[in-house]
């Protein structure tokens, strides 16, 4: 019998300790009454983590959008600005090309009317257009009148379209 007891004692011991301690603990403390609470706070804890992982990677991906945001509108700005300074060649070249043609105007406004004609029908539409338009009418009236009828008829038609472009903004 003493040979039991030795055997049943520590047995006895162990049921009384697990009797006494709660059934399910928390590391909060908490204690739960049944399986079901344990699965469903394990569930619950698992699924913050993956949240928290989540939002972890969320931020980051903020973070790189927000660096290539500055980078595409610096870019942007670049772009602004070198878009603004060729306007600004283009304004001055074509204000040059202007000047130069005003003064080839003179040129021609001065000329023989005949010998103005001659090199007037050889030129591109556009610059014949141009020079007539900087020389003073009655002169520039000569001119044509010595043109063969075909170039009088292209130059006058590019004057008209010349005209309603210009009045329509272009």
């Amino acid at each position: 019998m003493k040979k039991y007891l030795f055997v049943i004692l520590p047995l006895s011991f162990n049921l009384i300790f697990l009797a006494a301690a709660p059934l399910f603990s928390v590391t909060d403390g908490e204690q739960f009454s049944s399986v079901e609470e344990r699965r469903i706070l394990a569930a619950i804890q698992e699924r913050n983590e993956r949240l928290r992982d989540r939002e972890e990677q969320l931020e980051k991906r903020e973070l790189q959008l927000k660096t290539l945001e500055a980078e595409v509108d610096k870019k942007i700005a670049d772009m602004q600005r070198l878009r603004n300074e060729l306007n600004q060649l283009l304004d001055r070249r074509d204000a040059e090309e202007e000047e130069r043609i005003f003064e080839l105007s003179l040129i021609y406004e001065r000329m023989n009317p005949q010998q103005a004609a001659a090199l007037i029908s050889e030129l591109e539409t556009d610059l014949a257009v141009n020079l007539l338009l900087g020389i003073k009418k009655k002169t520039a009236g000569q001119i044509m009148e010595r043109l063969n009828p075909e170039t009088a008829i292209r130059l006058s038609k590019a004057f008209t379209d010349l005209s309603v472009s210009d009045a329509a903004g272009n």
